[in-house]
């Protein structure tokens, strides 16, 4: 096992194949074994690096199934989400047998379209739920508890941060616990350095500008929803979430930057002074590949906790393989994914074709998967990651409503922050427009 790590958002934003995939065209017509026996022709839809891990399973599979056909499809990301859409719409036209679908679809797919994705627990895959996070299970999973994804890129946030910068303000990251702890060292980094303790868009240019936010609500065991779909954006817990963004910005810490991949880039290649940056695990691979001057000057921890005590870990993003029920071949399509997602042999040929990172407990504990980096100082990185995902994380509720509460939050955020608006009025109003416009409720704390 090679155990690679590339990144999907790098693949995606630079537009590179990680491997040469079936062309996008419309999904072929499957045949079925007999009877349901696993036999005949499936189809599957996903992107480059994904694909490419789902590609890679393929030969080990036709061994132990020699009479299989598996054609993985690039559809390309975004397009693949207007894809599904349009199929669902059409009671599963044109769907293929397997869907990779984003954690931030599986709520919409389910609400709008119900019916439309097979509960895997018909085909035995609720065994699997005792190896793999229980965030990222639960968000993959419906209300009733039918199970309409199996994890296949599992997230954790990473939380970075420059040695180098902690160091010349002699400021000791190990003694950081909480985010009040975190904001007292952005002083002194500040008042030391000169460096922004983190940056942040905060005019909201793009849709990620709440990641922070979402970050801080997921550490409390929040988010924009809770489990029945009613609003809980603006509870105790997100208000003092946003309460802790404009502490920080009060306290001139924060840099003023516009959101996108070349921000990114800058900060991660040291060409702007900036000592912290939280996102997902893929980053660790980003850093490594576009800013190699850096090695040794960057690290990677768990999320400082909200309050004394709480969650270090958050999920920040994933995905699924899900079969729809439109499927003509479920029996070949679920033996598949539970090849790919639920054996050791499966999760290490996805691992080392795609490099997305995995949930799936038997790999991470594996002896080869985490090894000591040479840029990263001989820090294992992965261990961040797996001790993340071993944290009982709560599921995080997207529902179809999340791009609403998502633009209704980042306006919010941004008159919080130009405007000193006040957080909590600011939140009550983002969630009575949500309430507004889709006719959920407000939950009571």
């Amino acid at each position: 096992m090679k155990f690679s790590r590339r990144s999907t958002a790098l693949l995606a934003m630079a537009g590179i194949a990680a491997l040469s995939l079936t062309a996008c065209s419309p999904a072929a017509e499957s045949s079925s074994g007999p009877d349901g026996e696993i036999g005949g022709k499936i189809t599957v839809w996903s992107w480059n690096a994904p694909g490419a891990g789902l590609k890679a399973a393929i030969p080990a599979f036709q061994k132990l199934h020699p009479d299989v056909e598996i054609e993985v499809q690039d559809v390309g990301n975004p397009a693949i989400w207007d894809k599904i859409t349009t199929g669902m719409a059409a009671g599963g036209a044109g769907l293929a047998d397997v869907l990779n679908i984003g954690i931030d679809y599986m709520g919409n797919y389910v609400e709008k379209f119900p019916g439309q994705l097979v509960d895997l627990r018909d085909y035995g895959m609720g065994d699997l739920e005792k190896d793999f996070p229980a965030g990222a299970w639960k968000s993959g999973s419906g209300a009733d508890g039918a199970l309409y994804g199996i994890p296949y890129e599992v997230n954790a946030t990473g939380f970075f941060y420059r040695t180098d910068l902690f160091e010349e303000a002699g400021v000791d990251f190990e003694s950081i616990k909480t985010w009040d702890d975190l904001l007292e060292a952005g002083v002194a980094i500040k008042e030391s350095t000169g460096a922004d303790l983190y940056t942040q868009d905060k005019a909201a240019t793009v849709a990620d500008s709440a990641g922070l936010w979402q970050l801080l609500t997921a550490l409390q065991g929040s988010f924009y929803f809770n489990e029945e779909g009613d609003i809980v954006m603006s509870s105790k817990e997100g208000i003092h979430s946003l309460e802790l963004i404009k502490e920080a910005n009060d306290l001139g810490i924060v840099g003023d930057v516009p959101g996108g991949w070349d921000a990114l880039l800058a900060t991660i290649r040291g060409e702007r002074e900036v000592a912290t940056l939280a996102a997902g695990g893929w980053l660790a691979g980003v850093i490594e590949n576009e800013a190699p001057d850096m090695a040794g000057k960057w690290a990677v921890a768990q999320p400082p906790a909200v309050t004394p005590g709480g969650l270090t870990a958050a999920v920040n993003g994933g995905t699924y393989l899900s079969i729809p029920t439109s499927s003509k071949n479920q029996a070949t399509a679920a033996a598949f994914v539970e090849f790919a997602l639920g054996t050791l042999d499966g999760q290490e040929l996805m691992y080392d074709g795609g490099g997305m990172f995995p949930g799936y407990k038997p790999l991470l504990e594996s002896p080869n998967f985490s090894a000591p980096s040479e840029f990263y100082n001989g820090q294992r990185v992965n261990d961040v990651f797996i001790a993340q995902l071993a944290q009982d994380t709560p599921a995080i509720n997207y529902t179809s409503d999340y791009a609403r509460a998502l633009k209704a939050y980042t306006d919010a955020q941004s008159k919080v922050l130009l405007e000193d608006a006040d957080p909590q009025e600011a939140l009550d109003a983002a969630a009575e427009q949500v309430a507004s416009q889709t006719g959920r409720k407000i939950a009571k704390d």
